[in-house]
C-alpha cells in the first residue's frame, strides 16, 4: 500500500447510501404489520395449545418454529412496505457490498466491546444485589438432540438476518433519510429492545443494537452487522449449551 493513501483498517471508507423511497407512513405500516403477525401468531399457538390440550408454550421444537415464523414476518413486513411497493432492489434494504477490511475489523470489535458492556452490566447488577432472569425464549430453549440444529438455525442465523432486515434495513434506512443518521439510530434501537421483552437484558440489548445501527452507517450494508449479530446470538446458544450439558436449570 502506498504510504499517502489511507489506511482502510484505520480511517473509514466514506459510505453512499442510495435513495430510500418508503416514508413514515410505510414505516408505520411495516411495524403495525409485523406487530399484528406477530400477535395473532402466538395466540394463535395459545388458542391451538388450549384446543389440542398440548404444552405448546413449553415445548422446544414449537418454540423455534414459531421464532422462524415471526421472523419471517418482519421480512415479509419490510419487503411489501418498502421493495414490492416501490419496486426497487434488494439493495436499498443494505444488501450492499462493503469494505471487507473495515467492515469485518469494526464487527469484531464491536462484538468485544458489547460483551464487555453485558460483563459490566452483570457485575454491576451483581454488586447490587439484584438477581437478572434470562430472557424468557433463552430459559425455555432445548439445545439438545436434533433440537440443538433447528436452535441454532433460527437463533444464530435466520433471526440475525431477518432482523437486520427489518430493523437496520427498513426501519433505520427509512427513518434515516428523514430525520439523519443519529434520530433513526436512536428509535430503531428502542423498536429493536422493545421487541426482546426482556426488562433485565435491555441495557445490554439497547448496545447491541445501537452498535448493529452504528455498523450499518458505518459501511453502508446489513452484512457486518448480520456477523455481529450471528455472533452474539451464536455464544448464547453455546453459553446454553454448556449449561444444560453441566445440569443447570435456568430460572423461568
Amino acid at each position: 500500500m502506498n504510504p499517502a493513501e489511507p489506511n482502510p483498517l484505520v480511517t473509514p471508507p466514506s459510505v453512499v447510501f442510495p435513495r430510500i423511497p418508503w416514508g413514515l407512513r410505510d414505516l408505520l405500516a411495516g411495524v403495525a404489520f409485523a406487530a399484528l403477525g406477530i400477535i395473532a401468531l402466538n395466540l394463535g399457538a395459545l388458542a391451538l395449545g388450549e384446543w389440542l390440550r398440548l404444552p405448546i408454550r413449553n415445548n422446544s421444537t414449537a418454540l423455534m418454529i414459531s421464532v422462524v415464523i415471526q421472523d419471517a414476518i418482519i421480512i415479509i413486513a419490510a419487503w411489501l412496505f418498502g421493495i414490492a411497493r416501490y419496486r426497487v432492489g434488494w439493495e436499498r434494504l443494505g444488501w450492499r457490498g462493503f469494505d471487507a477490511a473495515f467492515g469485518c475489523l469494526f464487527s469484531a470489535a464491536l462484538f468485544g466491546l458489547s460483551y464487555i458492556v453485558r460483563i459490566c452490566y452483570v457485575l454491576t447488577a451483581l454488586a447490587l444485589g439484584i438477581q437478572l432472569q434470562p430472557q424468557d425464549v433463552i430459559a425455555r430453549l432445548d439445545v439438545t438432540g436434533w433440537n440443538a440444529l433447528l436452535t441454532f438455525f433460527s437463533v444464530a442465523l435466520f433471526a440475525p438476518i431477518a432482523e437486520e432486515i427489518f430493523f437496520r434495513g427498513f426501519l433505520y434506512g427509512g427513518l434515516r433519510a428523514r430525520w439523519g443518521a443519529t434520530g433513526a439510530m436512536l428509535i430503531s434501537t428502542l423498536f429493536f429492545t422493545a421487541l426482546h421483552f426482556s426488562i433485565d437484558a435491555f441495557i445490554p440489548i439497547l448496545v447491541l443494537g445501537l452498535f448493529l445501527a452504528w455498523l450499518y452507517e458505518k459501511t453502508g450494508s446489513l452484512i457486518p452487522g448480520i456477523i455481529l449479530h450471528a455472533a452474539n446470538n451464536g455464544v448464547a446458544v453455546i453459553a446454553l449449551f454448556i449449561v444444560q450439558a453441566l445440569g443447570i436449570q435456568l430460572p423461568q
